[in-house]
């Protein structure tokens, strides 16, 4: 009983040095090195909260704030991003209560990578095993297109979100059958991530970071910043969120681009849109509270926001420094119909890194990659029965679409908004096999029509990028 009761005693002492150690602050220190030994200098090592950088001999130490759970680096670009349990290793975990510890990290030099990709995909949002199984031609998709398009080239994946729909045992299930590509994939938060009834934003992040670590953070390739934040805030109540950046996190992102020369391009991705466009609805849940203190922020650089969320695909330019590039899901319209309810094919996006410049274009899956839109003839649209239309999953406003007719240039096209006429009919035909009914088809404006001046007549449509990649379709 005596040892019991001492056993007991030291179990409960240990209980009180935990909970006090994650209430206070605490002081760690660690080195970085390359992976033979040689020092790292001026790596930013964070909590978090705060940032301090490396000295020349790659030491540094950092005093923690209460709660922080992580210890973790900016990876700088020429080095490989190490892997770990399927994801990103570019933390540690604070669990040595109140003691002091060294927390160290080794990263492994690579050729240079100023000229690299990405590869973004959107909300998986699994709700079976079934969902992650349809995942794997996604995964071999992209493979195949590492293997004949981006050979010599580095290429990391982003996901924007929502990797499971309220699920978060599907979370390793998941990180498996992404990992196959063989590329490290780094994950934002959606809100489908978070534990709902939980008392506060903080513990409904639990489930995410235990299995993806911090949800904010950054690293670098190349010339390029890419930073990960975490705009999902959990209102504590049934399934109630809005979109907020709260003030750590934008202090944090402050201090972190004070390690940014002006002018730089930094790709920023987080899960719900920083704006939407204007026919699109702008609620609580649909677009970020805060986000002109973010673009301030911003300010002095070229940025792409990479976001995700409405399941539809949508480039813009909220700001003049700023591109937005809203990421539609591979999921289509939660698993049921083929497209997404704005009529863009499943695939994913894959950016060009050249320096500072980043182009980009839409992979559809089991499409080439010049394959880029869907053209109806006459009648084939019920919106438009008159006029030649053409769906353009992937346009922004540097496009030009042009139209001939029995091979005579008949002009630029006209921009309208409206629904993918393809789209619609699927889904009427297959509404009843669904399993929820309020799936539907949304407005796009990425819709263009031209009308015929004579029956019958060879029509041609002229697609042309902003990067001059032209494409061409022929209908009658």
């Amino acid at each position: 009983m005596k040892r019991l009761t001492i056993l007991c005693w030291f179990v409960s002492l240990f209980s009180v040095v935990v909970s006090y150690a994650q209430s206070v602050s605490r002081s760690v220190q660690g080195r970085v090195t390359t992976t033979n030994g040689g020092a790292l200098a001026n790596i930013s090592v964070t909590d978090g909260r705060t940032i301090v950088l490396t000295d020349k001999n790659g030491n540094y130490r950092l005093t923690t704030a209460p709660g922080a759970k992580h210890v973790y680096i900016t990876i700088p670009g020429g080095y490989r991003i190490p892997i770990r349990d399927y994801a990103p290793c570019f933390y540690l975990e604070l669990n040595d209560a109140a003691f002091t510890r060294s927390y160290d990290f080794q990263l492994e030099p690579t050729l240079p990578d100023d000229r690299h990709a990405m590869i973004v995909v959107g909300d998986p949002q699994v709700y079976t095993h079934q969902d992650v199984e349809a995942c794997r031609p996604f995964i071999q998709d992209m493979q195949k297109y590492i293997s004949s398009h981006l050979e010599g080239y580095p290429v990391h994946g982003m996901v924007t979100g929502d990797m499971v729909g309220d699920k978060p045992e599907l979370f390793v299930p998941l990180k498996e059958v992404f990992s196959d590509i063989q590329i490290p994939f780094f994950y934002a938060k959606g809100n489908h991530d978070i534990q709902f009834g939980t008392r506060s934003n903080i513990q409904a992040d639990l489930a995410f970071q235990k299995y993806f670590g911090p949800n904010y953070y950054a690293f670098n390739r190349g010339k390029i910043h890419y930073v990960v934040l975490d705009n999902v805030f959990y209102l504590g109540r049934a399934q109630e969120y809005i979109s907020y950046l709260p003030e750590e996190q934008l202090a944090w992102l402050e201090q972190d681009l004070k390690q940014v020369s002006p002018g730089s391009t930094v790709v920023l991705m987080l899960h719900i849109p920083t704006t939407n466009k204007a026919f699109r609805k702008s609620e609580g849940q649909q677009v970020l509270k805060n986000s002109a203190f973010l673009y301030d922020l911003l300010q002095p650089y070229q940025v792409h926001i990479i976001s995700g969320h409405t399941h539809l695909q949508d480039h813009h330019r909220p700001a003049p420094h700023i591109w937005e590039h809203t990421q539609s899901s591979i999921s289509g319209i939660f698993w049921q119909g083929p497209d997404c309810a704005d009529g863009t094919p499943p695939g994913y996006m894959v950016y060009m890194a050249d320096g500072n410049q980043l182009s980009w274009k839409y992979k559809a899956l089991g499409l080439e990659d010049h394959v880029q839109s869907r053209v109806y003839a006459v009648g084939d649209n019920p919106e438009r029965p008159d006029d030649l239309t053409v769906l353009i999953w992937n346009y922004d406003p540097t496009w030009t679409v042009s139209w001939y007719e029995d091979d005579v240039y008949r002009g630029a096209m006209q921009n309208y908004i409206g629904r993918d006429p393809q789209t619609t009919k699927e889904i009427i035909k297959n509404k009843k096999t669904y399993s929820y009914d309020w799936i539907w088809t949304t407005e796009t404006d990425h819709l263009f029509f031209a009308r015929p001046q004579r029956s019958g007549s060879k029509l041609t449509v002229e697609i042309r990028d902003g990067f001059g990649n032209i494409s061409k379709e022929y209908v009658q």
